[in-house]
Formats: C-alpha cells, sequence, structure tokens
C-alpha cells in the first residue's frame, strides 16, 4: 500500500490520512491492537517477516529498521570499503521485505550520528535514502536521532534532501521539542521515534549517585501530558512510538518497559490506550506513591529499616506486593539486554502488604528497594528508591 507525505496535510497511507499511535517492539502486538495501536516499531530486520506477518494479521503497520553500525574502531562512514559493504547489506535487507503489505517505512540507522557533526554519516543516509526510493517508491525512508539539535539539523537539511523525515528520540526533552524545532529552524516533518518516561540522565540523583526513578503512576501522568500536549497537537508531528512495548532492564528494572519483567501492563499503557482510541480500559492498573522509610543517606551494613508503598486500585481489585533489592547497575551499555539480576538474599526480613521491613546488604555498595503491586488482572504498579550502603 503506498505511503506519502503530503505537505502540512501529513501522512497519508493508501490514499488515507495516517497519524502514527504506536509502540516501539515485537511481542504482545494483539494486545497492541486491542488497546488502539496501528503501528509498530524495529530496530533491525531480525526475525522482520515473522513480525510483518503478525502485524498485518492484526491490521498493524511496521516502521521496520535497519540497523546501521555507529562510527567506531572497526567502521568509519569516512571509509569508502566500509559504506559499499553497508551499501550492499541494506539494498539486500529492503529488496527482501519492500512488498510486505504492513511495511509502512525504513528506519535507516538508530541514534548512530553521533554529535551531529560526522559529514559522511549524512552523506551515507542519503545515498541509502536514495537506493531505498530506487528499490521500493512505495514507502517512506527515515534515520531516528537522539534528539535534534541543532548540528544534526544542519546535517540533515545540507546532506539529506531525499529523506522523508526525521525520527526524534526524546524523554524529558518532548515538552520543549515544539519550541526547539521552532529555534532550528526545522521546517520538515518529524516523528517521535521513541518516547516515555524522563531517563535515567534526565532525573535528579540520590546522595550516592544513583538516579532517581519515577513511579509507574508519575511516569503514565507524564504520557498523558506528552501526547495531549505535544504529539497530538503540534503541527509537522506525524504520529509516535512509546518505548519500550515490553520488558527491558536498562538502568534499572522497571525504567522504560510498558511490562514488568512478568509481563504485567503499568498505567502507561492505559493512558496510551485512552490517547489512541479515546476509551478508558475496562480494567486498569493500580496507581502508586513513592515509596517511603528508604534512607537517604548512607547507612552501615546490617542495618535494619521500614519501608512502605501507597497504592490503589480504582476497580477495587485485591493488590499483592512484592518487594525486592536488587545491585544498582554500575554501567550502561545500550547495544546488550540483561536479564533480570538476582535479587540480594536475606534482604527482606518480612513483607505485610504495603510494608517491607529491609536488612541493609553486608557488602558495601548502591541498592534499590523495588516494589511490584499486582491487582491480579494483568496490571501491576511499581516504584522503587536507592540507598547505599558504607
Amino acid at each position: 500500500m503506498p505511503v506519502s507525505i503530503q505537505g502540512k496535510l501529513g501522512l497519508f497511507r493508501g490514499g488515507k490520512p495516517y497519524f502514527v499511535r504506536g509502540a516501539g517492539g515485537e511481542t504482545r502486538l494483539s494486545e497492541l491492537a486491542t488497546r488502539g495501536a496501528n503501528s509498530i516499531r524495529t530496530w533491525s530486520t531480525d526475525h522482520l517477516i515473522e513480525t510483518l506477518d503478525e502485524a498485518q494479521k492484526l491490521g498493524l503497520t511496521v516502521s521496520a529498521g535497519i540497523w546501521l553500525e555507529p562510527e567506531c574502531s572497526w567502521f568509519s562512514y569516512s571509509n569508502a570499503e566500509h559504506c559499499a559493504r553497508q551499501t550492499e547489506r541494506v539494498r539486500k535487507e529492503i529488496t527482501q521485505y519492500r512488498n510486505h503489505p504492513a511495511l509502512l517505512a525504513w528506519g535507516l540507522g538508530n541514534e548512530a550520528e553521533g554529535d551531529g557533526r560526522n559529514i559522511p554519516y549524512w552523506k551515507q543516509i542519503e545515498r541509502l535514502a536514495l537506493l531505498a526510493k530506487e528499490l521500493d517508491p512505495a514507502h517512506l525512508t527515515f534515520t531516528a536521532v537522539a534528539g535534534l539539535s541543532a548540528e544534526k539539523a544542519q546535517g540533515l537539511n545540507a546532506h539529506t534532501p531525499h529523506l522523508d523525515y526525521v525520527g526524534v528520540n526524546t524523554y524529558g526533552g518532548l515538552f520543549g521539542l515544539p519550541e526547539s524545532l521552532l529555534k532550528i529552524g526545522w521546517t520538515r516533518p518529524w516523528l517521535v521515534t521513541e518516547w516515555g518516561p524522563r531517563g535515567f540522565w534526565e532525573q535528579p540523583k540520590s546522595r550516592s549517585g544513583a538516579a532517581l526513578e519515577q513511579t509507574s503512576s508519575e511516569k503514565a501522568a507524564m504520557v498523558r501530558r506528552g501526547y495531549s500536549e505535544i504529539i497530538s497537537n503540534t503541527a509537522g508531528c506525524l504520529g509516535s512510538y512509546a518505548f519500550v512495548w515490553g520488558w527491558k532492564f536498562e538502568a534499572t528494572a522497571t525504567w522504560f518497559g510498558l511490562m514488568t519483567h512478568e509481563g504485567e501492563m503499568i498505567e502507561s499503557v492505559d493512558v496510551l490506550e485512552e490517547m489512541w482510541s479515546g476509551r478508558k480500559p475496562t480494567n486498569s492498573a493500580p496507581r502508586i506513591q513513592p515509596l517511603k522509610g528508604v534512607p537517604v543517606e548512607a547507612i552501615q551494613p546490617g542495618t535494619p529499616f521500614q519501608a512502605r508503598a501507597e497504592a490503589l486500585d480504582a476497580d477495587g481489585d485485591s493488590l499483592v506486593w512484592r518487594w525486592l533489592v536488587l545491585p544498582e547497575k554500575k554501567e550502561h551499555d545500550p547495544g546488550r539486554r540483561p536479564k533480570m539480576p538476582d535479587a540480594i538474599g536475606g534482604a527482606i526480613l518480612s513483607t505485610e502488604a504495603d510494608r517491607a521491613d529491609v536488612n541493609a546488604p553486608q557488602k558495601p555498595g548502591v541498592y534499590r528497594l523495588h516494589v511490584w503491586i499486582s491487582d491480579g488482572k494483568g496490571h501491576a504498579a511499581t516504584a522503587n528508591a536507592p540507598f547505599e550502603v558504607k
């Protein structure tokens, strides 16, 4: 089905207006469609045919990501041979999937642009955009950038005229995005390719240097505001992909996932359903307040403390609290997908619904007390707080 951008009218698919209401991810797509989404985004072509086939059955489209190498010790966009090999790989990927009816667009790279000053990178993006148009004129091309700075906008405008739009990955910066686009003079179409809670790099830190994570209810409030104020209300925006449809350990066990590690959906999903479809879910996730009682100052090994989590379920469902102490992740590698870490044995002395008696681990370090509150209907609320043993 042909896809196009018709000036200020926006995105069209099959001759009809098409505003992207989507999320990034490839699992549990039937539930995503039921919630009111119309599209998904991938970051590579791994398992793409299975994803496209399932999306087609569910009435979803796919923005298919094509992974591009970052500038590094073994790949340079200033090296013609490297770029030629990449171009041939991209040619094969586009040729393989270009005729699938669920395809919406080709995502040429994700956050591989660096600071935006790498001119050879933008020139390669232009070559790939031209290649995509030659091989598949029915679908659009974009590249996803980590925020659209003046340097990146300049590179895109000067060197990628055949790129149909830009995808912007932005979190806390979403609320300043329209003003930023106006300031840098961006006049081309754009789509929010990642968004959700504030990133761990944007949040205040504890005295130990650990990022303070929003509760699932605070994230949901931010999603509601972001969608209603920015995504659905700003000229030039073609839609968005919330991050991330599934679970991912990144910074913490609960930071970005719209689902918990046990597959329960958090309150942000309810908000997205309302924004996408105009209806509220028949059963909602619990709401939660920030944890209380977690020490702010460093404590000695073996020090006991009591934490509390206040939660409420609007449907009156019975709630189950699960408490864990996890080790704080020391570094962040976006290229890895770590598993759920093992809980610290003996740290939870006892629990009674909304209260947990905690014993500080014997090993010095930074830890994080987590609570998951389940309603028994596939939904959960989450909160956590870091503490230091010294």
